[in-house]
């Protein structure tokens, strides 16, 4: 990574996550993970996106918040929507969803490293941005494989780590 500037991180880090979520998104027969793997995969494509096109180089007074979906939106619009039978089905791919936590973990990691080397303010917090998106994802990935994994423990995790509109 030290090697790398920041654009190119990015781009083959997230590129990365993109194959990944698109790959246990084919394994998986679970539909909420499936979504979910799917959502990551397009959420990982804009973040390419915005790194390859230079907006991560943000002018005075240009914000990133709003260009992308809230995952969390994004998976309790499919929950509202699904049915309930379909979402408890068995996954068996329990793996891939801690190898995409650990790779979230890895991103996060990285772009502190970068966001304490960097001296460009609007650099700064679009490193700031993109870390608690990466978060999200982690978050979205933890919340949806205990839901699958290990409901009890998830039910009594503190209700700030967890999304209640599951429990509905």
């Amino acid at each position: 990574m030290a090697d790398k500037s920041l654009k190119e991180f990015a781009i083959s880090f997230e590129t990365k996550g993109v194959n990944l979520y698109l790959s246990l998104a084919a394994k998986t027969t679970n539909p909420l993970g499936k979504k979910l793997f799917y959502s990551l995969a397009e959420q990982e494509v804009q973040h390419a996106a915005l790194f390859d096109t230079g907006k991560y180089q943000l002018k005075k007074g240009e914000r990133v918040s709003g260009l992308i979906k809230d995952i969390e939106s994004t998976l309790r619009e499919f929950w509202e929507h699904a049915e309930k039978t379909e979402i408890k089905k068995d996954d068996t791919h329990f793996s891939g969803y801690e190898l995409a936590m650990e790779m979230e973990r890895q991103s996060i990691s990285a772009y502190r490293e970068f966001l304490l080397k960097s001296k460009d303010e609007n650099e700064k917090e679009f490193l700031n941005w993109i870390i608690e998106e990466e978060k999200k994802h982690l978050e979205a990935l933890r919340n949806v494989y205990y839901y699958l994994t290990e409901t009890a423990d998830w039910l009594q995790s503190e209700e700030s780590k967890v999304w209640n509109w599951m429990n509905q």
